[in-house]
């Protein structure tokens, strides 16, 4: 009866906590065995701060003991979101001095496999890296109660499994509203691997951007079902570009490759995803927007680490760049050599624009259907 009463209130403590509005929230918890699986596209906190809600988990793993794998279904060598995460392993590589697991490329109808092999194998953190990593998760997790998983970009929350949903869309808003400022057409495009809610939610805030700032613009969008092929990319690209388009907007890992270059080539401005791409072109990426995944994956480990491991999905948003103090994980690349293309009252607006909604003064909400 003791334990059916503690059961019982412990519930009814999840069901209240899941009714408070969360926005800015990072805290992914610690425990045996955590995985993190890194998929096709702002959370941690706790530089010293640690969130901890429903399913806290206080059992530390010494770092001398502590192994984790990172997987994904993106491919490391996309210039994108693969490459992101296999960044972020090699920073919490050189930084705690131990070797990460990796496997990129892992095909979704292999995806609950690739978990069990690691969980089985007693990995104590795997690190999901993508949306369709989530529903697995929950079966794997349900089977391996010891080993933590956690989902980027993911909805799912269980004991042992967390998700962190990066407010991406108030950095796409922030790029729309760039965009919205600068065409001279009213007319933009975007281009989406595929239509997962993440996705989604990404060309929703770039639509709400970018009639924040122009009432009269167009936003042309399309979806590729296919995040590996940037010839499809740029064909894309390139017939939403002859509808009048002077803007670019792509969420499509590989795939975007090719609408970066299609931009490039017929001489209008790309905005690139999750990492800087400005190196990709030059002369025509106006900017990106990046998720500051070192930082995100370091307050895992640390959590890990410390015991403080917590089964819920974590919404961290913007931060004014690379680093900054707070919960933020998602902010704006720089403009590089094309700094002086963009006018000074454009450069006042975006920034204003940052803080007021850093500041909760304008809020971007999530779309995802």
């Amino acid at each position: 009866m003791v334990e059916e009463e503690e059961e019982q209130e412990q519930e009814k403590k999840k069901k209240k906590e899941k009714n408070r509005a969360r926005k800015l929230y990072v805290a992914v918890g610690l425990g045996s065995v955590v995985v993190i699986a890194v998929g096709v596209f702002s959370f941690l906190y706790p530089y010293p701060l640690v969130w901890q809600g429903d399913f806290a988990d206080n059992s530390g793993i010494p770092k001398s003991n502590l192994r984790i794998a990172l997987v994904t279904d993106a491919n490391f060598s996309d210039k994108g979101w693969g490459e992101s995460s296999l960044d972020a392993a090699h920073y919490i590589e050189q930084k705690y001095n131990f070797s990460i697991a990796l496997e990129d490329n892992v095909a979704i109808p292999d995806i609950d496999m690739t978990l069990r092999k690691y969980a089985e194998s007693g990995y104590d953190l795997i690190l999901a890296h993508g949306f369709q990593w989530g529903e697995p998760a929950l079966q794997v997790g349900q089977t391996y109660p010891q080993t933590k998983i956690v989902v980027f970009t993911g909805l799912v929350e269980s004991r042992n499994v967390a998700s962190i949903f990066p407010q991406q869309q108030e950095g796409s808003f922030l790029l729309g509203a760039l965009a919205g400022m600068m065409t001279n057409t009213s007319v933009i495009g975007f281009v989406g691997g595929e239509e997962y809610p993440n996705v989604l939610n990404i060309f929703e805030g770039y639509k709400q951007g970018a009639e924040w700032a122009n009432d009269n613009i167009t936003v042309i969008g399309t979806y590729l079902n296919d995040w590996d092929n940037p010839a499809r990319g740029r064909e894309a690209a390139t017939s939403i570009i002859r509808q009048g388009a002077d803007f670019m907007f792509h969420v499509a890992d590989s795939s975007g490759q090719g609408v970066i270059q299609a931009s490039d080539e017929s001489g209008i401005y790309a905005l690139g995803a999750v990492q800087d791409q400005n190196h990709l072109a030059p002369d025509t990426l106006l900017s990106s927007f990046v998720l500051d995944v070192d930082k995100a994956y370091d307050s895992v480990v640390k959590m890990v680490m410390n015991g403080n491991f917590t089964g819920n999905i974590f919404r961290p948003g913007i931060e004014l760049q690379r680093g900054s103090d707070g919960q933020g994980i998602v902010y704006l690349a720089p403009f590089h050599g094309l700094e002086s293309r963009v006018p000074e009252s454009v450069q006042e607006r975006l920034t204003k624009l940052t803080n007021e909604i850093l500041q909760e003064k304008i809020g971007v909400p999530e779309r995802l259907s």
